[in-house]
């Protein structure tokens, strides 16, 4: 019997120690907060492609992206290319001279949600915003902040992004 308590003990020491570790390990990181705002769906950025110099926060790293607007819908060259993100809704809101925009686009295949939150004046975009990829055991995040123009540079011609 004693034996039996034991072994019962043990195992409950296991189950509730292991359920600590997954939860810790789980941990959920919000996706970037879009500040507050008279957002309204997305078409005043329709035909428009901005050709972008991204920057990882975390690691530095460099990306040459595009953003396209498309009849009320947004897509980025760089997550078509990593998830086939496809195309998502945007919103805006103009704030004087300033456009603002977002968008939340989420991988159809694997647990990746972009939020991008960014202004236009002039026909220059500044933009930042997180990467997020949740799974049932981890939760990672990163932050992303760009900016581009609707002229494509050497680097992205370069690279095939323009056109």
């Amino acid at each position: 019997m004693r034996v039996v308590v034991t072994t019962l003990a043990l195992l409950a020491a296991v189950i509730l120690v292991g359920g600590a570790s997954i939860a810790v390990l789980n941990r959920d990181i919000p996706d970037y907060a879009v500040p507050d705002g008279p957002w309204k769906a997305g078409t005043a950025l329709d035909g428009l492609t901005f050709f972008t110099f991204d920057r990882v926060i975390e690691t530095e790293d460099e990306i040459l992206d595009a953003l396209v607007f498309r009849d009320g819908k947004f897509q980025s060259a760089m997550c078509q290319v990593y998830c086939d993100f496809g195309w998502h809704d945007y919103r805006t809101f103009i704030d004087g001279e300033t456009l603002h925009f977002t968008t939340t686009t989420r991988c159809p295949d694997a647990p990746h949600t972009v939020v991008f939150y960014g202004t236009v004046v002039d026909g220059a975009v500044t933009f930042e915003g997180t990467w997020t990829t949740r799974r049932w055991y981890w939760t990672h995040q990163v932050n992303v902040v760009g900016r581009g123009t609707l002229v494509p540079s050497e680097e992205h011609i370069a690279a095939g992004i323009a056109g």
